[in-house]
Parts: C-alpha cells; structure tokens; sequence
C-alpha cells in the first residue's frame, strides 16, 4: 500500500497573519480561502486586482521584513524578486511556504475545503490531481447538511458538562447519539447516558474478507465500537475500517499463539461489555456460519449482556475455513 508523503492536519492561524505575496488570479482564490479563517490576511503587491477591494483584507504595496512578523503561512503566488526574498525570509523564520502551482517547492498543500464551521473536511492529493480533489469535495459538499456546523457548535458548547459528568466511553456514546439525533432534548440525552453503566456487543460478520462486502450495518457498528475482537482470519484491511482508537483483540489461532477456547472468547465479551464498552466480535462471513454465534450469544444472554446479531456474506471457502479451525 502506498503511503502518504504529507501529514494531515488542522493548523492553528487564530490571532496571526496569512500572508499572500501577488495581485493577481491565483493570489485572489487564496485570499478567498484565507478570510474563511479568523487570521489577518495580508496581500503584497504593486498593483492589486480590483477585486481585492470586496475582500476583508490587508493591502501593502510594498514588502518588508516586518510583513512576515506573526505569519502563520506564506502563500507566492507571483514570480520575481519580492516573492523570492519573501520565500528566503520566510525559511529563517522557520514559515511554512506555499508557491502555488510548484508543489515540488511547497512545505504544504491546500487541499479543497468542505466548511460547516467548526468542521471542515480537506481533501488532498499532495498536488498530483487538483481536479480530482475538486470532484471529490462537490460529492462531499452534497452529502453535508448546512446545519452541520450548528451541531460541531452545540457539541463543542456543552464540553465542560460532559466530561464532569461522563466517563471517556460513555461521553463518546454521548455525542454520537447527540449528532445522530437520537434524542431532541441535550440535558435528557446527558443524564441518560450518566446512568449507563454496562455496554454491549454486536457478533458481526466480515464477509468474505473484501472492505467493499461489509454490510452497511457492519460498517457503521465498526465505527461505532471501542473494541474489536476479531478472528486472525479477517484481513486487516477490513479491521481497519473500525475507529482508529478502537482496541484490537485477537482470538483464534495463529502462528506462535495460542488459540482461545469459544468459553474464553465468551469471558471476554462479558468483561468488556462490564466495563461498559461497545464491542465487535468480528468473524469470517456469516458468524453464524461456524456456530459461534449461538455459543457466545447464550453466554452473553446468561451474563444479562445486550447483544445482537449481524450477518455477513457468506461464502463456501469461508465456510471451509470455519470448520478447520
């Protein structure tokens, strides 16, 4: 698998300056992204576009050292002398850089924005397919609700609250169901997810081990649990699609460890959902395939543990696999 060559991240420009160096068209979509942030956004040149005038923006004519005193980010989107002594003043500076449309001499991307404020989602292609980036970010745009930002503010109000009065698992809990509607009134939701004390399980079938045949529920539960306890049989890359926090179990055979006995796998359910955690029992194709299922889902059902039951894809080859092992 390919990896990626640039870090994403959200970085901090709140109280600082952005400056762009150039009057003209690219340096204009720059302004435009740069003024959706709280920073000062300052524009360099000689001979602005007029355009320059209906932006909340700075204007110099002229550049001096001092320009680039509480610059976040630098962006060169003009050629000749003033952008290289920019450019050399911004590296002692220690400035991150961004010479549009010369990804080799860039520090950073700017990726397409999707923006709810507080959220927003970057798509990026490290400069290899701009346009790509682009298509992608109108089928996000189209799949976000204006009223996204409401919520990320709603959540963010009630922060303090949530962690005086909730664990770290039960406050997760608490703010996917916030965000997923479940519940209308906030201060209900809050004190019904204080009370919470045991978790669950979800017995979940990986399919034939492709990404791409995981059920929808499959997926979305994957998203949703703390921990993972899976089979060494379900390939990595569909393990991966859980949250990237979740806590991973193995617990069949493989090489140079030993196998748990379907009892101790059961133990296992029960403890963790004791600790009040959402649980995944993820297993090749259908869970119910190789029994397992029934095995742990009464053990569950003994412990007083709510669980469910999701079927996968189930297929011949992962049916042999269930009886071998």
């Amino acid at each position: 698998m390919r990896k990626l060559n640039t870090f994403p991240v959200s970085y901090k420009v709140e109280g600082r300056r952005i400056v762009i160096i150039g009057g003209g068209e690219e340096a204009l979509n720059k302004a435009r992204l740069a003024i959706k942030t709280t920073a000062s956004v300052v524009i360099v040149s000689a001979a602005p576009a007029p355009e320059f005038a209906e932006l909340d923006v700075d204007i110099s004519r002229t550049y001096g050292p001092s320009t680039l005193d509480g610059a976040a980010l630098l962006f060169i989107a003009a050629a000749g002398a003033v952008a290289e002594r920019a450019r050399a003043d911004a590296r002692v500076r220690g400035i991150p850089v961004n010479v549009v449309d010369v990804p080799a001499a860039c520090d950073f991307y700017t990726p397409s924005i999707v923006e709810r404020a507080p959220l927003s989602v970057a798509i990026a292609t490290e400069g290899d397919a701009p346009v790509l980036a682009r298509l992608v970010r109108a089928r996000i745009e189209a799949m976000l609700a204006p009223e996204l930002g409401q919520l990320a503010q709603l959540a963010g109000s009630l922060r303090a609250r949530v962690a005086a009065r909730l664990s770290k698992v039960q406050a997760r809990r608490f703010y996917e169901d916030l965000l997923t509607g479940v519940g209308d009134d906030p201060e209900a939701l809050l004190e019904a997810h204080a009370r919470e004390a045991t978790g669950e399980v979800w017995l979940v079938g990986a399919g034939p081990g492709a990404e791409d045949l995981l059920t929808l529920r499959a997926q979305r539960l994957l998203q949703a649990a703390d921990v993972i306890v899976h089979d060494p049989a379900v390939p990595d890359r569909v393990i991966e699609m859980g949250r990237r926090d979740a806590e991973r179990i193995a617990v069949g055979a493989r090489r140079g460890h030993p196998a748990f006995a379907h009892p101790e796998v059961a133990a296992l359910l029960i403890r963790l959902a004791r600790a009040g955690k959402r649980v995944v029992r993820l297993t090749p194709g259908d869970p119910t395939a190789c029994g397992r299922a029934a095995e742990e889902g009464a053990a569950l059902g003994r412990a007083g543990i709510a669980y469910r039951l999701v079927p996968g894809v189930g297929t011949a080859a992962v049916e042999a696999t269930c009886e071998a092992a």
